[in-house]
C-alpha cells in the first residue's frame, strides 16, 4: 500500500494496464470500476450495497463506518496493489494480525483461556487436542 500523495491518474491509467491488478481507494469508483470490474463484486461481498460513481472507496467505507484497513486487506487478499490509503494505526486488519500472532507465540497472551505459562496459548491447546484425539484412538500416540 502506498501513501495518499500517490498520483491518482497514473495510477487508474496503470490499473487499466495489461494484467496489472492496482486500485487507489482515492480514486473515484466510476473510474476505478472500469478500470477494474472485479472489484465491484468484491465491494457487494463485503456488505456495501450503495456504490455511487462519484464517490471514492475511502469515501463508501467512511459512509458505512467501516475501518477502509478492512477493505484494502480484502482486496490484497484477491490480488490487487492498493494505493491512496495508509492507517495512521496499521487499522483493523494489522490488529486483527497482531491478536492473531500473539495467540500463536505468545505466551503471556490471555486471548485463548487455560494456556499453560510455558508456551503460546494456540500451541497448548493444539497439543491439548492432539492428545484427546490419542486417547480417543483417533490419531496414534506415536
Amino acid at each position: 500500500m502506498s501513501d495518499s500523495t500517490t498520483n491518482t491518474a497514473a495510477t487508474t491509467d496503470a490499473s487499466a494496464g495489461a494484467g496489472e491488478k492496482v486500485v487507489d481507494v482515492s480514486v473515484e469508483l466510476a473510474r476505478t470500476l472500469k478500470a477494474q470490474p472485479a472489484v465491484e463484486g468484491l465491494l457487494r461481498e463485503l456488505g456495501f450495497e450503495d456504490l455511487p460513481g462519484d464517490r471514492t472507496i475511502l469515501q463508501i467505507c467512511e459512509d458505512a463506518g467501516v475501518d477502509p484497513s478492512i477493505v484494502t486487506l480484502a482486496l490484497a487478499a484477491e490480488g490487487f496493489e492498493t494505493r491512496g490509503y495508509v492507517s495512521e494505526d496499521g487499522g483493523v486488519a494489522a490488529k486483527t494480525f497482531e491478536n492473531v500472532l500473539s495467540a500463536l507465540f505468545d505466551p503471556t497472551s490471555t486471548l485463548m483461556p487455560d494456556a499453560s505459562s510455558s508456551q503460546a496459548p494456540m500451541f497448548s491447546h493444539m497439543e491439548a487436542a492432539i492428545r484427546r484425539a490419542q486417547d480417543r484412538g483417533d490419531l496414534p500416540k506415536e
